[in-house]
């Protein structure tokens, strides 16, 4: 029997085989109990698969199909052979060397499975019939992530737990254990190394205290006794300690300078004194030589207190008191048990700076169209205390046949929010079918329904003409196009030779796109024209940019590189305001590029994701071309998966789980903030309010409203944002 036939067969089984057999094994039931599914699953290709296509079907990755089936062409695979799917979350397989001494229960722990996986995985009849030598396969375990220790008596899961900088819960879940005292001598435990984003590995020198260490890594002597599993003080020279990492985005490393005093560092950093005397743990602010490194806080956006812990204080009641969030306070205090601060300590809490609102600053939400619920909705942006609104208004669902109009839905929102004294921006796109040329590109159809302007740009300028007409006076500000660098939302296909459909029914890629800032600029020339022409106080503000750093002039047109061809084709002329996005990130708002956030794994490497660099951007390109305009913030947000949402972060978006819902709401605060401060910016609209009561499932990840209809922190901390006294 092939290796491929027999992982077919025994995957088919493991479900029936794992249960039984670790009860045969006679071992502890606790041990016995977490039973973990089979990491591959048997799929037989259908006529049109490919691996992008399988992948994409079953959440995983076209490497992790290849390395699991060992394909040497992708090219090559045929209608009714059988692939393994990894199981979303699952580990590839690894081939293990059978050590002397080893049984098939041991190996399942080490590589966190069950007897039964392995078994099934090697076709292997009886559990003793293993012999040194022999390999077999098993899950894989990262290694980089996870490291092993042997268990020595008097050892408890709390004292490992706490020397390795992890939780018992964690642990017991790595380890398949399901009762605390199921804990032998001589087991091999799975532990999560300390990763490099919160802790360090120091080892003592010569000369070493926990007072000097505390002061060197930002925490207490509390904390390193708690992480290390020390009782006294005293430090073997050589000994692994695990630290708290110094969080470069809030601190850097000073060397003191002959001739300098705290006094002065402290007005280099512009912070008060006393904040650098409690975090460097200094008892005279005197107390400083030359060559001494002392730690100086760079968080902008925000003040530092000290706080002295009281009785009865906790992170999460410290948090509540100064607006922000446990997390961040662990973070600038080098907590990483929360348990362990002590009264009459100083903790380092921060205080956004007070928010003066700008006279004649626009404060914007977001709505999707619910004509049931355009009352509500109003009453609600209202109660936030917001001067405009933003609506999407798809043009293909308004006019769904040439002059054939469904205004009622919007009808509705328009009066609603007339009625509450709210100033009110259409966001104008997506033309009909009937009125451009479209095609199915088999390659890309998982992931998007392509939109775009007409081929005649006069269907959207009558359009337009009776979109204004209708609501003249009572619409102020019209966004023409989303996002038009994104082929997502425009597409104009060229086709150069006559389209064929193939069987799969695809038009396949077309010869070109017509696509760029040039392209653009003439759709927004008609539309300026076309509204001034019919109400003349209307404002014309160019479509936000999707923060986009790359150009393949197909998907994507670079950020700056389409706002400057834009600019060149003459946009400014034909506009009252320039458009700008940003809710794609997880960066924290006050944080500069690009080394690498708190809490942030991925997405934080070009300078578009942060958002005072990208209005920076902006306002660069704008002055070199002369062009003397306001930016508007047409898209303003944070992602959290927390809360009820309507779908997973899909591959691609995982930073939409970096930020939690406190932190989405200090964000946005934090934002607020610093738009009043920056002249150039006229005017932010936050995304969104209702995204997951109208079912867009990207949305819902922002919306104030989770999909269970509980307001969100950030509801509460954007309504307490102190709005502009005059409205824009």
């Amino acid at each position: 029997m092939s290796r491929l036939c027999r992982i077919l067969l025994a995957m088919m089984i493991c479900a029936l085989a794992a249960p039984a057999q670790a009860q045969e094994d006679g071992g502890d039931s606790n041990e016995a109990a977490a039973q973990p599914a089979a990491a591959l699953n048997p799929y037989v290709i259908q006529r049109g698969d490919s691996l992008i296509d399988i992948a994409r079907r079953f959440n995983t990755t076209v490497d992790a199909l290849i390395e699991a089936n060992t394909i040497a062409d992708e090219a090559l695979i045929k209608a009714g052979h059988v692939l393994l799917i990894p199981a979303p979350g699952a580990t590839a397989l690894t081939v293990y060397e059978v050590q002397p001494g080893d049984t098939l229960f041991a190996i399942s722990k080490r590589f966190n499975t069950s007897v039964g996986i392995l078994q099934g995985l090697n076709a292997i009849d009886d559990a003793s019939a293993i012999v040194a030598g022999q390999t077999i396969l098993a899950p894989r375990i990262d290694e980089r992530e996870v490291e092993f220790y042997q268990v020595k008596a008097a050892d408890t899961l709390a004292d490992i737990a706490r020397r390795f900088a992890t939780s018992v819960d964690e642990l017991m879940a790595l380890n398949g254990i399901a009762e605390e005292s199921a804990l032998k001598v001589g087991q091999i435990l799975s532990l999560p190394r300390a990763q490099d984003s919160e802790y360090l590995v120091h080892i003592t020198q010569n000369g070493d205290t926990l007072f000097d260490l505390s002061r060197l890594y930002n925490t207490t002597v509390a904390q390193l006794r708690r992480l290390n599993d020390l009782k006294g003080d005293d430090l073997a020279i050589g000994r692994r300690l695990v630290v708290p990492k110094v969080d470069d985005a809030f601190f850097k490393r000073y060397i003191v300078q002959a001739g300098d005093s705290l006094y002065s560092i402290a007005r280099r950093y512009q912070v008060d004194i006393s904040v650098l005397q409690a975090l460097n743990r200094l008892a005279d602010a005197r107390d400083i030589e030359a060559g001494q490194a002392i730690l100086a806080p760079t968080l902008e956006g925000a003040t530092l207190a000290i706080h002295l812990i009281q009785q009865g204080d906790t992170l999460e009641k410290i948090a509540e008191k100064y607006d922000t969030s446990v997390e961040l306070l662990q973070r600038l205090n080098g907590i990483a048990d929360p348990s362990l601060i002590v009264v009459d300590s100083a903790l380092l809490a921060p205080i956004p700076k007070e928010i003066r609102a700008r006279p004649g600053f626009g404060f914007g939400i977001q709505l999707f169209i619910d004509r049931a619920r355009a009352g509500e909705l109003a009453l609600q942006a209202k109660e936030l205390g917001v001067n405009w609104v933003k609506i999407d208004v798809n043009w293909a669902e308004i006019e769904s046949a040439a002059m054939v109009y469904s205004f009622s839905a919007l009808d509705a929102m328009i009066a609603a929010l007339a009625s509450a004294d709210m100033k009110i921006m259409l966001n104008v796109y997506g033309a009909p079918g009937w009125s451009r040329a479209n095609y199915t590109e088999t390659l890309n159809s998982q992931f998007r329904d392509y939109t775009g302007p007409p081929e005649n740009y006069e269907d959207f300028a009558r359009f337009l003409a009776a979109l204004v007409t209708r609501y003249a006076g009572l619409v102020h500000a019209y966004e023409i196009w989303k996002s038009p660098n994104l082929v997502k939302f425009w597409t104009v296909p060229i086709y150069t030779r006559e389209r064929e459909m193939t069987a799969d029914g695809d038009f396949g890629i077309p010869d070109a796109i017509a696509m760029g800032g040039a392209h653009y600029a003439a759709l927004l020339k008609l539309a300026y024209e076309t509204i001034k022409a019919h109400d003349a106080e209307a404002l014309v503000i160019a479509a936000g940019l999707a923060p986009v750093g790359f150009s393949d002039n197909y998907n994507s047109i670079d950020t700056g590189r389409f706002l400057d061809d834009m600019l060149l084709a003459g946009a400014a002329d034909f506009s009252d305001g320039i458009g700008a996005i940003f809710s794609a990130s997880a960066v924290p708002p006050a944080l500069s590029c690009c080394d690498k956030p708190p809490g942030v794994d991925t997405h934080y490497e070009s300078f578009l994701q942060y958002y005072v660099e990208l209005l920076a951007y902006y306002e660069e390109i704008l002055s070199r071309r002369e062009v003397d305009l306001p930016i508007i913030v047409t898209q303003l947000g944070w992602g959290t998966t927390e809360g009820a949402n309507l779908a997973l972060a899909s591959t691609g978006f995982e930073w939409l789980s970096y930020t939690n819902e406190d932190e989405q709401a200090l964000y946005v605060k934090q934002a607020y903030a610093m738009a009043q401060n920056i002249e150039t910016v006229s005017a932010v609209f936050l995304y969104n309010l209702n995204g997951c009561a109208v079912g867009d499932e990207e949305a819902c990840f922002f919306s104030l409203e989770d999909a269970a209809g509980r307001k969100r922190p950030v509801y509460a901390a954007y309504a307490a944002v102190p709005k502009s006294p005059d409205p824009a």
